[in-house]
């Protein structure tokens, strides 16, 4: 679902994608460990790194937004999801997606060769 995503962003980034992606088995059941995806082509290595903290920033802020805590809004946007990506994040911008009544919001943190680069903002509604 998310390497859809991630290697149409990586794509657009610099061309054809090579992906893999790690899961990491936490000990601790209470600890989220975020999602890693590698993609790699001739200008670099890229790591893609789930942001769970500015994807709870974003949870939070879509809830302000709406003013109702009853709307469901999922921290993770599904491949066939009406959705769009940004360099920032703005709920308004995630309430005007046309879709279900479900909201779908996640960050990604994107690094090239080691070194940061950005943060990329996804949402979407199902």
């Amino acid at each position: 679902m998310k390497r859809l995503t991630i290697m149409i962003l990586a794509v657009l980034l610099c061309g054809a994608a090579v992906l893999t992606s790690s899961r990491s088995i936490t000990t601790e059941p209470e600890t989220e460990v975020p999602e890693t995806i590698h993609y790699a082509d001739i200008s670099g290595d890229y790591v893609f790194v789930a942001n769970l903290s500015e994807t709870e920033r974003m949870l939070r802020s879509l809830q302000d937004y709406l003013g109702d805590d009853s709307i469901e809004i999922q921290t993770a946007v599904p491949d066939y999801a009406v959705r769009y990506a940004e360099r920032t994040w703005d709920p308004s911008r995630a309430v005007l997606l046309s879709g279900g009544p479900v909201y779908c919001v996640e960050a990604w943190d994107v690094f090239k060769n080691g070194e940061f680069q950005k943060t990329t903002y996804l949402a979407g509604r199902i």
